[in-house]
């Protein structure tokens, strides 16, 4: 079951100092028939001795669990599901594989990219060498000025060429290494609105309105619950800053879905 979907329930527990009032009872007698054997003038009462005790008294409020955060995690290329690398509900590290996405298009365009650098490497070292007899002819004086700049220009540009192969073939890995989807952090993993889809499915995207799925940290949780305006203002009657009234508040434990009580106590942390 999904975390943020379990009802669960939580309890304030307030200490409470009940009196046990005296009550004077009048005996009423009547032709001497008294029942303690105790005959009691007019003007005299039996008494109960006044004490005091205490009880813990609680109330329960419906409530549900969230981690610390819930990440979404979404595809930043497209493509169609291939693998599932974990099942709904599992725990994950940070970085492990949750999808696989189909690699096919990106591992060509790596190949692609690749050859892209090749090519660049060896026409900037064809123009390398060109440039360098070019320079030897213009310090002779055989060849103008223009040849010889007109060399240097080409080896910058084969240069700038080659700086743009690789940065293609960067941006090529990089998508395919996109191709398998990790978890963002440390947690739970969520519901799988998507599984795995053939060539005639549906290509999911990064402009998709829907995650794949979510991943929720859940070394701290918080617990959500809802209580009337008039029970929030008798627990934080005593004034001072929202603050002050914070720390006034009693602890609260939580109760399972399955009856049980969660061994730690909470506190109040917002309202």
């Amino acid at each position: 079951m999904n975390m943020d979907k379990q009802m669960l329930r939580t309890t304030i527990t307030q200490l409470r100092q009940i009196a046990l009032f005296a009550v004077g009872v009048s005996l009423l007698t009547a032709c001497g028939n008294n029942q303690s054997g105790m005959k009691l003038g007019d003007n005299e009462f039996a008494v109960l001795a006044v004490n005091s005790t205490t009880s813990d008294q609680t109330t329960s409020y419906p409530a549900t669990i969230r981690g610390t955060q819930d990440i979404e995690v979404r595809p930043q290329v497209s493509g169609f599901i291939v693998k599932l690398c974990v099942d709904e509900g599992a725990t994950v590290r940070k970085g492990q594989a949750l999808f696989q996405i189909d690699p096919t298009q990106y591992a060509a365009a790596v190949g692609q990219a690749k050859a892209a650098v090749e090519m660049a490497k060896a026409n900037v070292a064809t123009l390398t060498l060109t440039e360098k007899n070019k320079k030897a002819l213009f310090d002779q004086k055989i060849i103008s000025d223009f040849e010889y700049q007109t060399a240097v220009n080409q080896l910058m540009s084969a240069k700038a060429s080659l700086a743009q192969a690789e940065a293609s073939l960067v941006s090529a890995n990089q998508n395919l290494s996109f191709c398998t989807v990790t978890s963002p952090s440390n947690g739970v993993v969520g519901t799988f609105p998507y599984r795995i889809f053939s060539h005639m499915g549906s290509l999911l995207g990064p402009s998709f309105s829907q995650p794949l799925t979510t991943v929720s940290e859940i070394n701290d949780v918080y617990v959500y619950f809802s209580m009337t305006e008039k029970e929030l203002l008798r627990l934080t009657r005593a004034g001072g800053t929202l603050k002050e009234q914070l720390e006034k508040m009693p602890a609260v434990r939580l109760q399972l879905s399955d009856g049980t009580t969660y061994q730690a106590e909470g506190k109040i942390d917002a309202v």
